[in-house]
């Protein structure tokens, strides 16, 4: 399950928290839960509380992995930044001993972009 909490200042809300915890009690509208990766026990409202069904996610899945020509996504967080880069995937660079590197067409121009940090879109 997925428990909500957030930070609130004088101007409202400030950000959301989100933890995903398993639930240990259930009572008339609060329960006890775990939170994942920590022994800590605590009581919440159900209402601060969404179910999550995993049962339909296949755990056998695998990444597909892209190929030259596809249309390609690339989402790097870096110092707390989020970059992203979206075009065709035009050369795959595997040098023994460094990343393996991806270069996408944007446009008129090329990016250079770590192989792993791409997704195929189309």
């Amino acid at each position: 399950m997925v428990v909500v909490g957030c930070t609130r200042g004088k101007t409202g809300v400030t950000a959301r928290h989100r933890i995903l915890a398993e639930v240990m009690g259930v009572g008339k509208m609060d329960l006890f839960v775990k939170s994942e990766g920590r022994d800590k026990i605590f009581r919440i409202p159900t209402s601060k509380c969404c179910l999550v069904d995993d049962t339909s996610a296949s755990i056998d899945s695998c990444l597909i992995l892209p190929e030259i020509g596809d249309l390609v996504l690339s989402i790097v967080d870096r110092l707390s930044k989020v970059e992203r880069k979206m075009g065709v995937l035009i050369e795959i660079i595997d040098s023994p001993g460094s990343i393996k590197m991806a270069r996408i067409l944007k446009g008129e121009t090329t990016e250079r972009v770590a192989f792993s940090s791409l997704i195929v879109l189309e």
